[in-house]
């Protein structure tokens, strides 16, 4: 049975989020984890820790669509349908509530990870005025700003996540991320690794990271005496 779209949700489709909007809810409400920044390419929705574009690391694997079809098929008008309602609903529920911060991460997240990075800081930043000590949410505007070109003001949002929780290793990951691969800054990319490995030594991609540092150590020119 085929879920038929008003004229909103027709719009919504024709705005061009359409995948990453269903492939990006997909896995952020199937895991229950922080994103994390990718180096280069854009970035993952949450669960998703493969790393891209990092010491030649690959990406994770994509999610196996849902059962009743692809996001172009039957199954995925289906799932279009189910999306556009809960943005709708979520939408509602703010403006009936502006201080619904459970609602307002939500949508947040759901625009990162359809790649609506502006549309999620603007969210995220309505959240964090509720809940300013929320790691996770800072983190992930911090993210956000990045995908942006906004790298400082992602790192002075990542300074202010570990003001809050010293030990959030996604924040930690995040700030050396962006200071290696954005920054240059080797010596605090080498510290936040090395926090990382602190505070989550399994984390699989912390080898590449190190290993990119190492590389990007090598071949910084060394200042002559």
């Amino acid at each position: 049975m085929r879920i038929p779209m008003n004229k909103d949700q027709l719009q919504f489709l024709l705005s061009g989020i359409l995948f990453g909007f269903l492939v990006g809810y997909i896995i952020a409400y199937a895991v229950h984890e922080p994103r994390v920044v990718q180096s280069a390419t854009p970035v993952p929705a949450a669960g998703n820790l493969g790393m891209s574009g990092a010491g030649g690391a690959t990406s994770a694997g994509q999610p196996a669509a849902p059962e009743g079809g692809t996001a172009s098929g039957p199954g995925g008008e289906q799932m279009m349908a189910q999306v556009f309602q809960e943005v709708t609903a979520l939408k509602s529920a703010i403006e009936k509530n502006p201080k619904d911060a459970a609602a307002l991460v939500r949508l947040a997240n759901m625009y990162h990870d359809a790649g609506k990075y502006q549309d999620a800081v603007t969210y995220y930043k309505k959240a964090l005025e509720i809940h300013p000590e929320d790691a996770d949410v800072r983190t992930d505007m911090g993210i956000c700003l990045r995908e942006l070109g906004m790298s400082d003001d992602a790192l002075a949002q990542f300074r202010t996540s570990l003001s809050y929780s010293p030990k959030h290793w996604q924040t930690w990951l995040n700030l050396g991320i962006v200071a290696l691969f954005d920054k240059q800054d080797l010596a605090l990319a080498g510290e936040a690794f090395a926090k990382v490995e602190e505070y989550n030594p399994n984390f699989k991609d912390l080898p590449l990271l190190k290993e990119a540092l190492k590389k990007a150590g090598a071949a910084t020119p060394r200042k002559s005496s």
